[in-house]
């Protein structure tokens, strides 16, 4: 259920990014090749990467092949439900002069189901958040913390109001998988991470 937005599935390095910034307004860029940089954007990220001031910059957007009725680890009343969804991801990467990369920070929005395979039953999903990793060990991609911030995951019934709401924010630490510190109702963590399963009873009573 990582998948699943993150967990079903930060602090950005503000000096570097405001000097990063102030460089790109004024400075010429150059084309880099991505498979040049450590670690390189996975072909799939269609990245596009330049030379700015003193670092590189790569733009990237794709989309996830879709999910179809996939187990999702959720369980109500003994049945798993199946999930299906979508994923659109843009965003950038930042490496140093040197092409290892400083931070990632990109936006997801993903659109999906919950099924019941028993009853038929199906309930919509969204959600839509900002990831933002900084690397405690530059071109280390499991190094440092990322924070995720936004809707997690909001459930709803189709033509219907939301029976279930995941948001706020979230630091992990990528070296542990620990998380840091956490903000808003999180109730997938709940459910998945702390292992209460009354934290998705609002959508097996909406599943019926």
């Amino acid at each position: 259920m990582r998948r699943i937005s993150r967990r079903i599935a930060g602090a950005i390095l503000i000096a570097a990014a405001t000097a990063l910034g102030s460089v790109t307004v004024a400075a010429a860029r150059a084309p880099v090749d991505p498979t040049t940089l450590n670690p390189p954007p996975p072909d799939f990220f269609n990245a596009t990467c330049e030379q700015v001031g003193h670092g590189i910059v790569c733009d990237l957007a794709f989309s996830d092949p879709a999910i179809v009725e996939e187990p999702g680890g959720m369980v109500c009343d003994g049945t798993e439900l199946l999930v299906s969804q979508t994923r659109s991801v843009v965003g950038k990467r930042f490496y140093d002069a040197q092409g290892d990369l400083l931070r990632r920070h990109f936006r997801e929005d993903y659109a999906g189901t919950l099924l019941d395979p028993t009853t038929g039953n199906v309930l919509s999903w969204v959600a839509h958040d900002t990831v933002i990793h900084d690397l405690a060990v530059a071109g280390d991609i499991a190094t440092g913390r990322t924070s995720f911030t936004g809707q997690a995951f909001r459930v709803f019934v189709p033509g219907g109001g939301t029976v279930f709401t995941d948001a706020g924010r979230v630091i992990v630490d990528e070296a542990t998988g620990e998380i840091l510190a956490t903000k808003g109702p999180h109730r997938l963590d709940d459910y998945f991470v702390r292992g209460d399963p009354d934290a998705i009873h609002a959508i097996c009573d909406a599943l019926g």
